[in-house]
């Protein structure tokens, strides 16, 4: 998961996050927990691999009121994908 502001920096939003994600898979390691774009406004983003975040995005400048439902749903998913 990532944080990030959409409106200050709709050029890079949620860069951080890809960058990691590619460290992680030059290491062996694997990348879950992916999660939509839709309801974001932003422009680029090196998280974004076919159409979907690397991983869950709060933008807790933008969206704060979003935060606590995507969390519980990320992690509802995360259950799932794991079958825990």
């Amino acid at each position: 998961m990532g944080t990030g502001d959409q409106e200050g920096y709709p050029d890079n939003f949620m860069d951080a996050m890809g960058i990691l994600a590619e460290k992680i898979s030059e290491q062996g390691g694997e990348t879950v927990g992916y999660w939509p774009v839709e309801g974001y406004d932003f422009n680029e983003s090196k998280a974004v691999v076919n159409g979907k975040f690397l991983g869950l995005a709060i933008d807790e400048d933008n969206q704060s009121d979003l935060t606590e439902s995507r969390i519980k749903s990320w992690v509802s998913q995360l259950k799932k994908e794991f079958s825990l």
